[in-house]
């Protein structure tokens, strides 16, 4: 396995953990609070989590066998999924993530054992798009799942906030929503940056080199 990927894994693993730490004090009145995204409670962002690492697992099916498989069958299909799944207890929340994360993890450590005719086989993230074609390499897929989790724990609400963050994980988040939409003129401590970059509320200010405030992110 590439050094590469294996780090990947263990940085995976380590996010993970980290979101069940989280989850081990929730209870239902918890999981029915607002979460930090508009219009969705806290089961809703733990059951996209979940069902995210079912359409992730997907795609490690079609980096294994070629197969094309797409992560969800639609958006509304994906928007289905989570308003079914959101209303449940925390018992039944914390569990779902939990397996469904098992389940990812294993795929995931078939698809490290594998060769790079398979860790190179591109693929096609979300729902099918029309006239879309695949375009990401399956070695991303730790990476991504990765972003999932970090992001979406800060918008739990539960304590976990942008600052809790791994460095390397701002680093590498900013560097890959750069190369999607472009850097843009704002300082301010990584943590931040990423956050507003992110429309997610940053700690600290974030400023333009000028000293003027950031006002929104770009699009990304």
């Amino acid at each position: 396995m590439p050094e590469a990927l294996a780090a990947d894994l263990a940085a995976l693993h380590e996010s993970t953990t980290r979101l069940h730490r989280t989850l081990a004090s929730l209870d239902d009145e918890g999981a029915r609070r607002p979460s930090l995204l508009p219009g969705w409670s806290v089961g809703h962002v733990l059951t996209h989590l979940a069902r995210n690492a079912d359409g992730m697992l997907r795609l490690v099916g079609w980096a294994l066998t070629g197969v094309p498989a797409p992560m969800y069958a639609s958006l509304d299909a994906r928007s289905a999924d989570i308003e079914l799944g959101a209303g449940r207890s925390a018992a039944a929340l914390t569990v779902d993530v939990r397996d469904s994360a098992e389940r990812l993890a294993a795929g995931l450590g078939t698809l490290g054992a594998s060769g790079p005719e398979v860790w190179d086989r591109l693929l096609l993230f979300g729902p099918p798009r029309p006239d879309a074609e695949p375009d990401t390499p399956a070695r991303a897929l730790p990476f991504a799942r990765r972003r999932e989790l970090e992001i979406h724990h800060v918008d739990l609400g539960l304590g976990y906030g942008a600052w809790d963050w791994p460095a390397d994980f701002v680093e590498r988040t900013l560097i890959f929503v750069h190369g999607r939409s472009g850097a843009v003129d704002a300082v301010g401590e990584p943590a931040d940056v990423l956050a507003w970059r992110l429309g997610r509320p940053p700690v600290g200010p974030v400023r333009r080199r000028d000293g003027s405030d950031a006002g929104e992110p770009p699009p990304w």
